[in-house]
């Protein structure tokens, strides 16, 4: 496949699932241009950033390698993101990539206070819930405050996809515990 040069003006035009996949193939193939393509994820444009920001989640996908340099940033960046897309995306990324030997502290407060927001998007609050137990598996002190957290939430006042997601959870702590004793 050919080399594309300018992601900031396809992602600018008529976008498609399929343009995505190009930019992915080109810079999965020309690892140089990984750079200039994170860097349109903070691009004013909220279109072109938002754009950028799919690539970049599929790409995770292929090479979360070139990811986890960025994990610092990934998080400063996600807390001050206010688009429900980006977020989502930003979520996913991070969800994708080992949790950092060092406890991610202002990551997980963001997940917990997230994840239940009804200010929040379902895809973002089941991605924070989803992103606060995999933390939560690095230090499993934290378990069972996110344990408490999920207990005591009133499930109808969420979506069904936030209440599996809280369900499927608490079934995996409540299984830890089990193996514990």
């Amino acid at each position: 496949m050919e080399k594309v040069t300018d992601f900031r003006r396809l992602l600018s035009e008529s976008l498609s699932r399929k343009v995505i996949d190009r930019i992915v193939i080109s810079a999965s193939n020309h690892p140089q241009d990984f750079i200039p393509l994170l860097q349109l994820t903070k691009d004013n444009e909220i279109k072109i950033a938002w754009r950028a920001i799919w690539a970049c989640e599929k790409l995770c996908k292929i090479h979360p390698e070139w990811f986890a340099p960025y994990y610092e940033q990934l998080i400063q960046e996600l807390l001050v993101s206010s688009h429900d897309g980006i977020k989502r995306l930003r979520l996913s990324i991070l969800y994708q990539l080992p949790v950092t030997e060092t406890f991610p502290v202002t990551l997980f407060d963001y997940c917990i206070n997230h994840m239940l927001s009804p200010g929040e998007s379902i895809a973002v609050q089941a991605l924070c819930m989803k992103l606060a137990y995999k933390l939560c598996m690095q230090e499993r002190e934290l378990l069972c405050e996110l344990k408490v957290y999920l207990e005591n939430v009133e499930p109808e006042y969420y979506s069904v996809g936030v209440r599996c997601t809280r369900k499927n959870i608490l079934k995996r702590i409540n299984s830890l515990h089990k193996k514990e004793k």
